[in-house]
């Protein structure tokens, strides 16, 4: 396939633009006149997806105007495949389904979704951790961990050891607490009269029992009546508190077997303990051998990492949900990865823009983390996205971290989001200019996954507002088409960084005069940019002596003569 360049349309609530309103409007706008044959289409909103024969009209613009399209899912806290939390998980999962069968439905390349858009655990410990058992969690399929639960020991022997606790109260109040509890004070009630009922006859029955008065007799008896009574107290109050009669009506309840006591965080310990437990490939080689609790303070962004990995693997492979079976917009019973494998659609997960304060804070956002998560998904339909910004927003500096990544990373990646490098929290998505530092830099990065594999895939550059806000092709493009499409075919040639060809930089090599023109051109102008930044003191005598002066020779080196 080699490499292909395109550009992306943009969204309406960053560009505000009337060229973006619509998904046939975006896939026929700028890409049609940027001259490019590949164009992602932004889908800000599920409704766009609504708007009348929109997908007959962009497969008419595909045929027509002879390009290939890509769409990028919609960005936010309810695209967020990462969460644990059933509000996000259930909405994320509707908008995941959705989104691939809408991509299928109008001939999309690849879809393309953020690996995180949620900061760690840890910066969230306050909202999260007090108010933990008062809202709903679930594990990476979307089911309830009662469900898990039975399945692994791990799970059960933690929920069991949190559960008398922070559960207690909202379990307690449930009817199938008090329906199991009640069972068991009938049966600690019918032992208790037994075992009165025997010890009453073994007193009776004691020798000279008959001779003693009346007064006596009832004396001993309600002895033991009380201590009977006292003990069946004992064993009622402890079976209310006991872990196991809390775990089983944990189990039977429908609104506490959603329940943690420390809500998301008890998740993602409780699913880390299960992928310890299990061997799980993506804790061994992003956490390591820390159980979970350890993890959570000496290892935050691996802990997050791994379980955030786990949980986006659940919507990826999860069948029996809900908005799998939908027949309006379901995916006919499948799982994502199988859907996508039949209609040979591609599943790009990407770098992660980082937000202003929560630079480096996303809980899954490093390339090194992913790679692990596309390794052990091992599908051809799921690759990588990597966004240069993106990386730079989140603290991570390529020329450090891509000579990290392991030999066979690139072949990971199928997509590339480009734009001068700038790290404005994602936002920026300035123009590239031919011959510039930015394309230098971009190429230097680029090759350098070239020597890990990446042979071929696609390069978008991702409009924004161009440098002044403008809405003109020219101003949000520029010249980047061009950049793009001369980095991919040195590339493909192999040039090392420091070897780049004249061409590269939108000079001629060919024709000696055309060349020759420029380099004057360059020659002259080259200190154009310090014009008006030096001052040098206008002298009028220079070297000459006070004798010159005296004979008027100081009048031939006056301002603008014999300089």
């Amino acid at each position: 396939m080699g490499y292909q360049v395109g550009v992306s349309s943009g969204f309406w609530s960053i560009g505000k633009d009337p060229n973006l309103l619509g998904l046939s409007t975006k896939a026929a706008g700028f890409g049609a006149t940027a001259g490019v044959t590949f164009n992602q289409i932004d889908l800000e909103t599920l409704a766009e997806l609504l708007e009348p024969h929109v997908m007959r009209n962009i497969k008419r613009v595909q045929k027509e105007l002879g390009i290939k399209i890509g769409l990028h899912a919609e960005i936010g806290d309810f695209m967020a495949l990462e969460s644990a939390e059933r509000r996000f998980w259930d909405q994320s999962h509707i908008r995941l389904v959705r989104s691939v069968r809408g991509a299928v439905e109008m001939g999309a390349v690849y879809l393309n979704i953020h690996l995180s858009t949620k900061p760690i655990l840890q910066e969230e410990e306050t909202r999260l951790r007090p108010f933990g058992s008062q809202y709903p969690v679930v594990a990476p399929d979307g089911k309830p961990f009662t469900i898990w639960a039975q399945k692994s020991k791990a799970i059960r022997d933690f929920v069991k050891s949190r559960i008398v606790h922070g559960m207690y109260r909202e379990i307690s109040s449930d009817n199938e607490y008090t329906t199991i509890v009640r069972r068991k004070e009938a049966e600690i009630i019918k032992d208790t009269d037994r075992r009165l009922k025997e010890e009453l006859e073994a007193i009776r029955r004691t020798p000279g029992y008959d001779q003693l008065p009346p007064a006596e007799k009832r004396r001993i008896e309600n002895d033991a009546i009380f201590r009977h009574n006292e003990e069946a107290r004992r064993r009622i109050k402890e079976a209310q508190q006991d872990p196991d009669t809390l775990y089983q009506a944990w189990l039977g309840s429908e609104f506490a077997k959603y329940i943690l006591e420390a809500g998301e965080i008890d998740a993602y310990l409780a699913i880390g303990k299960h992928m310890q437990e299990t061997n799980d490939p993506l804790w061994s080689n992003i956490v390591g051998n820390d159980s979970p609790e350890r993890a959570y303070v000496a290892k935050q962004m691996e802990l997050n990492a791994a379980v955030a990995a786990r949980y986006i693997e659940g919507h990826l492979t999860v069948r029996d949900n809900e908005a799998n079976k939908d027949s309006r917009y379901g995916l006919n019973g499948m799982s994502v990865l199988e859907y996508a494998k039949k209609h040979g659609l591609i599943i790009c997960f990407e770098t992660p823009e980082g937000s202003r304060e929560h630079e480096a804070l996303f809980r899954f956002f490093r390339p090194d983390h992913s790679y692990h998560f596309i390794k052990k998904i091992g599908s051809p339909q799921i690759r990588l996205c990597i966004d240069f910004e993106h990386m730079l927003s989140q603290r991570l500096d390529p020329y450090v971290v891509l000579p990290q990544l392991p030999a066979d990373f690139g072949k990971m990646v199928y997509l590339f989001h480009l734009g001068e490098p700038k790290p404005y929290w994602g936002t920026a998505h300035i123009p590239i200019p031919l011959g510039s530092q930015a394309q230098e830099v971009i190429y230097e990065w680029l090759y350098m996954m070239r020597k890990k594999g990446f042979r071929d895939g696609i390069m978008i550059f991702e409009r924004g507002g161009g440098r002044s806000g403008g809405k003109s092709a020219y101003e949000v493009f520029e010249q980047s088409v061009e950049v793009l499409r001369k980095i991919a075919a040195s590339l493909e040639k192999d040039h090392p960084p420091d070897q780049l060809p004249l061409d590269f930089y939108g000079m001629s090599e060919k024709n000696k005069e055309v060349y020759t023109r420029e380099l004057i051109a360059i020659r002259d102008h080259v200190e154009d940019p310090l014009a008006g930044v030096l001052s040098v003191p206008e002298e009028k005598h220079t070297f000459l002596s006070k004798a010159a002066v005296d004979k008027g020779k100081g009048q031939e080196w006056e301002k603008r003569q014999l300089r």
